[in-house]
């Protein structure tokens, strides 16, 4: 449910910023929230604009795609785990699960991405940069490895029963 709506999240920053946007936005900006780089809007919008695609695309699809992967290519953290989730009974709901995981993980990743687009562009106009990007980035990361951790050794692959 997360990546729907992050794809219209987005979609709505980048044409809010395609529209309203300056026309010389924060292309880099460094630890101390200082823009060490100014790129055009249309060049940010157009490489946002794309790896946002591909991420809807490549997250939406993932159940899709992971059936499609074999079972050797697949990696857990334990054997036992591997050979209950990559029997055949089996294969379909663990490609459903990390479909919906990665699906979680990509809509977060879009609203990432719409946050800091939205930043570059208010950092355009000359506000502080600071508070905007470390805060949400570390949000980020520390939910996308808290969920991470989670997946890979808590309960939501555990071997049902034991």
């Amino acid at each position: 449910m997360l990546l729907p709506l992050s794809m219209v999240v987005f979609a709505a920053v980048w044409t809010g910023v395609a529209v309203l946007g300056s026309d010389e936005m924060a292309g880099h900006i460094g630890l101390d929230g200082e823009v060490t780089r100014w790129d055009s809007k249309w060049g940010l919008l157009s490489g946002l604009g794309l790896i946002a695609v591909l991420v809807a695309v490549l997250f939406g699809r993932a159940e899709r795609i992971l059936s499609r992967i074999p079972a050797r290519a697949v990696n857990f953290p334990s054997r036992r785990r591997k050979a209950y989730w990559m029997e055949g009974s089996n294969r379909d709901e663990f490609n459903r699960r990390m479909g919906e995981d990665l699906a979680l993980m990509g809509g977060a990743t879009l609203l990432m991405m719409a946050w800091l687009l939205a930043a570059s562009a208010i950092i355009g106009s000359g506000d502080s940069a600071s508070w905007t990007l470390a805060i949400p980035v570390l949000t980020y990361l520390v939910a996308v490895l808290g969920y991470t951790v989670h997946i890979s050794v808590g309960s939501r692959y555990a071997i049902p029963g034991h």
